[in-house]
């Protein structure tokens, strides 16, 4: 297995993405290369391409491209997040939609599209959403593509909301734009991540600023909710990511700020609704984590103690236990496996 790893470079030891070979036997990972890039703190991988945003806010925001091979990462291109044409600072989260790439700008509140080229290169920016003034400044976080593939949903934590956007084909992939759920109780949730149940039947909402988790049942391109429930009990107010486990059995989400950690559900397939089992305590400062393909590990990127933490996962209860070992990387905010 091979990892990519998106880190904070400004002001921290880290140098852009990480590229390390993975040992499931051993849980031992190996560093193979690494990408020198501004602040990367969200990477994917599409073949033997990697993307990642540049997160920043004063003119230097933008995404980039790279080239995998077996053992190595080189950087492509980079293409800016124009600031004169959109406010786009602070690009937190990235979706490959086949010939575009689609960012989530935090700060900026917008929701921006780039072509990708047949070598993979990014082109200029191609389309751009600017949601209409609310009460509260919009704050996008995440962009996932429905299972259907019919629809983008963009989680926007500052107006306390999910949009949904009809899905095309080509370098403008946003589509028709609605509000599709709207929080309507009187305490802010901040939407932050959205995850998919593996027959498209559900969808699972952790909310930063809440630490609420909400269940959807999904038909159509509509999210109506099921079950609302909070994650975690620290009073962080920093929920962080979630994750469904391969065989779809069971739930993570992670949580910061205070008593920091990974709370585990498990998963009634039958009818979408979970229930919390147990409580995973951390490293400091928990982000983004990823659960290896055949299920067996969860690695856990906590940025403020500079090391990716690895546990192994006990199949049948959905439980994680430390398995003593970790990635040494400066500030890293993402862990994706490449598949």
């Amino acid at each position: 297995m091979h990892i990519l790893v998106g880190t904070y470079t400004e002001g921290t030891t880290a140098e852009g993405v990480y590229l390390y070979s993975f040992q499931p036997k051993t849980a031992d990972a190996k560093l193979l290369d690494v990408a020198p890039a501004g602040n990367p703190s969200f990477v994917i991988a599409s073949g033997d391409r990697a993307f990642a945003v540049n997160e920043y806010n004063d003119g230097r925001q933008g995404v980039s491209s790279f080239a995998l091979g077996r053992n190595s990462i080189k950087l492509l291109n980079s293409a800016p997040i124009p600031s004169d044409q959109v406010p786009g600072e602070d690009p937190c989260n990235i979706l490959f939609t086949g010939k575009a790439l689609v960012t989530s700008n935090y700060t900026g509140g917008s929701v921006t599209a780039f072509p990708i080229a047949g070598d993979g290169s990014i082109g200029r920016m191609s389309q751009a959403y600017i949601p209409e003034k609310g009460a509260e400044p919009a704050n996008m976080h995440c962009a996932v593509t429905s299972p259907d593939g019919k629809y983008v949903f963009v989680t926007n934590l500052g107006m306390d909301c999910i949009h949904r956007f009809t899905r095309r084909d080509g370098n403008q992939p946003l589509g028709e734009a609605a509000i599709v759920w709207q929080n309507q109780d009187r305490v802010k949730y901040g939407p932050r991540h959205l995850v998919f149940s593996a027959d498209g039947r559900f969808a699972y909402l952790i909310c930063e600023l809440g630490d609420k988790l909400v269940v959807f049942s999904y038909q159509d391109g509509d999210l109506t909710p099921i079950q609302t429930l909070t994650a975690y009990d620290g009073q962080g107010h920093g929920s962080a990511d979630i994750h469904l486990s391969p065989d779809g059995r069971f739930l993570y989400t992670s949580h910061r700020l205070q008593e920091d950690g990974i709370a585990i559900f498990s998963v009634d397939k039958a009818c979408g609704r979970v229930e919390k089992t147990a409580y995973r305590k951390t490293g400091q400062h928990p982000r983004n984590f990823a659960i290896s393909p055949d299920g067996r590990y969860l690695l856990c990127a906590c940025r403020d103690d500079n090391r990716i933490e690895i546990y192994s996962i006990n199949k049948d209860a959905g439980t994680l236990t430390p398995t003593g070992k970790a990635i040494l990387v400066g500030a890293p905010v993402c862990v994706q496996f490449v598949k």
